[in-house]
């Protein structure tokens, strides 16, 4: 993983408990996968609301962007029936 800011290229995502890491070709290939895959959770409300915010706005990318910048993994919890998961999404190594 690459310790300085992200601009481009593959990263990988996991749903932790539902998904094995997948890896995308770029970020906003990503986000957009991801917000599908969330979508078909028994999400509540707010993580409904939250996710579709983080995942699918136009301003997704570069909030996704500074995150990166920041933390070499970006992650976030949310909660189903069955407990808590987490999303993961890092920089893919080259």
């Amino acid at each position: 993983m690459s310790s300085g800011p992200y601009t481009s290229g593959p990263v990988i995502v996991e749903l932790t408990g539902i998904t094995c890491p997948a890896r995308f070709p770029s970020l906003t290939t990503a986000l957009t996968a991801t917000w599908e895959s969330m979508k078909l959770l028994p999400l509540d409300a707010a993580h409904r609301d939250a996710f579709g915010l983080i995942l699918n706005r136009p301003r997704s990318a570069a909030y996704m962007l500074e995150r990166l910048a920041h933390e070499p993994v970006v992650t976030i919890t949310f909660t189903l029936p069955d407990g808590p998961h987490l999303l993961r999404l890092h920089l893919s190594p080259q």
